[in-house]
């Protein structure tokens, strides 16, 4: 999500107080529309690569140095986004065409750096961070997890291995190395250790040979989310720590409240779920460090509509922003930033309020492009001020416009699962997806979860008949099976009155079939586990 851009300062119109609208709230179709037509230009940024060094990886940004002269840079936090949004919508070969990139060029040590020249495959952002490798392991485990493929799992183990060399005695994750400084970074972000610790609890409940350290790791991590960046006084998350003074960053980023509450839920330790409510009403006049505000109402068109959306820092004000160094990084002043709405979105869907979440995404569809190169595609942020640690894009953007497809979607990319509307307990230890489950092999064998009853019907000597009843009506499911270990075989299953069916012929006593499903359900497209047959 950290990335460093240089674009026109626009001013911004504010209308102070302003809250978000009751009325216009997403429909089902009109959400099936906006997410569509992302994933329309999800796959135009991606085919944008086609045929150069890093084909397959998808063009961060819809940017250009001029006529026809795109800037060809790719953002690694971005890739992980993209794959996840193509999983999401049941895209699987553009989701491996970004992961198999990504696994290609990771370096061997486990890291890859912030963003490359998709044209040569050259380093652009030569800086290793902890954040965005993370996130690459969060693909592969949202991978892993909807496809029950375990692929990319040395991806991920790679890149958890070379994250924890950089934990702290306190437990947080420093943020990794900079050709910058040509040093170790001397901060630990609340943000990536946000992202690290599902992430970890993931691959520890999956791979004994790391249970161990992945579990103390995850550990520290919550230890120091809990104890080093939670701010108790004002119920929020502070920015991250400064491990050379041993000092809190004082910023105050927005995505550090949404993000914290989907990765670690609404209650817990703390109150975590009281960080959307910090965030809504923070209402400083101006904003600042003191008295922040995040949500502005700002004009989005010639025609003077509004549309209303969350900041990313905390000040309004226009006036010059400076980095770490003394060095000025454009102006600050209100701006509504897409992806960090779409964060709150989701997290607000988790917590319970449907009709907040559905109103953000409302807002968010407002600045969706309607046609050529830039159809669905959504803007980094509003108006391209500086948020305290860059001057943020106007161009449609990867960032924003997966997030509008994972929020539309309400998957949670933290724990690799779909939301139902409420605050989850802690998602449920799962087993090795590529462990299939028996069947007794005579009689139905069926198999009950929450969305289906599935199982295995024997029709002769040499048939049987797999078959699979949703709970929710699908518009399709799909079988594949293994004979004997054998290649894969995939059909698009028979509905007879809401139950799909699949007959497999030619087969002997003692025949094993591995067999699972895909199916689509209210839109999102899942993968069941894995189940055997063995004809007796």
């Amino acid at each position: 999500m950290k990335k460093k851009f240089t674009h026109l300062l626009l001013t911004a119109v504010l209308v102070v107080g302003a809250t978000l609208p009751l009325a216009g709230i997403v429909r089902a179709d009109a959400a099936s529309d906006a997410s569509n037509r992302a994933l329309t230009w999800l796959e135009t940024q991606q085919d944008a690569t086609a045929g150069l060094a890093f084909d397959g990886l998808v063009d961060s940004f819809e940017d250009f140095w001029g006529p026809n002269n795109p800037k060809q840079i790719v953002y690694t936090y971005d890739q992980a986004v993209a794959a996840i949004a193509f999983i999401v919508k049941g895209e699987r070969v553009r989701a491996e065409k970004v992961l198999n990139k990504m696994r290609d060029i990771q370096d061997p040590t486990g890291y890859w750096l912030n963003s490359y020249w998709y044209n040569n495959g050259a380093g652009e952002e030569i800086r290793e961070h902890v954040g965005p490798v993370v996130w690459m392991a969060m693909a592969a485990m949202a991978y892993e997890k909807q496809y029950n493929d375990t692929r990319y799992r040395p991806m991920a183990i790679k890149a958890l291995d070379w994250s924890l060399q950089y934990q702290q005695a306190n437990g947080g994750v420093a943020g990794g190395w900079s050709a910058w400084s040509n040093s170790n970074e001397p901060w630990s972000s609340t943000e990536h250790n946000i992202d690290i610790y599902r992430v970890l609890q993931y691959y520890a409940s999956v791979d004994s040979t790391k249970a161990a350290k992945y579990n103390a790791a995850a550990t520290k991590v919550k230890s120091f989310l809990d104890n080093k960046v939670w701010d108790d006084a004002n119920k929020r998350f502070t920015g991250g720590w400064k491990n050379d003074t041993n000092l809190i960053d004082p910023k105050l980023p927005l995505d550090v409240n949404p993000w914290a509450v989907l990765a670690l839920g609404t209650t817990g330790t703390h109150n975590y779920g009281a960080s959307l409510d910090y965030v809504e009403n923070a209402n400083g006049v101006p904003g600042t460090l003191a008295n922040p505000r995040y949500k502005q109402t700002l004009t989005y068109n010639d025609a003077g509509n509004t549309l209303t959306g969350y900041d990313f820092d905390w000040t309004d004000e226009v006036k010059p922003a400076y980095d770490d160094n003394g060095n000025q990084i454009g102006n600050t002043g209100a701006d509504v930033w897409f992806e960090g709405s779409a964060f709150m979105s989701l997290a607000y869907y988790m917590k319970g309020d449907v009709s907040k979440a559905n109103a953000i995404n409302t807002e968010i569809i407002k600045k969706q492009g309607t046609s050529g190169a830039s159809l669905g595609g959504i803007p980094y942020s509003l108006k391209g001020t500086s948020n305290s640690y860059w001057v943020m894009a106007q161009q449609n953007c990867v960032s924003s416009t997966g997030w509008l497809i994972l929020s539309l979607a309400h998957f949670n990319p933290f724990t690799g699962q779909y939301l139902t509307g409420g605050n989850p307990t802690n998602p449920p230890t799962p087993t090795d997806p590529t462990t299939p489950t028996p069947d007794p092999g005579t009689g139905t064998g069926d198999h009950t979860t929450a969305d289906y009853t599935a199982g295995v019907t024997k029709v002769s000597a040499t048939a049987i008949s797999i078959n699979i009843k949703p709970v929710t009506t699908a518009k399709y499911v799909d079988i594949h099976y293994k004979i004997n270990g054998g290649s894969q075989q995939n059909y698009r299953m028979t509905n007879s009155s809401g139950t799909w069916k699949q007959s497999v012929t030619g087969l002997s006593t003692g025949t094993k079939v591995e067999y699972w499903f895909t199916y689509e359900k209210s839109g999102p497209q899942y993968d069941s586990t894995h189940y055997t047959y063995t004809l007796n």
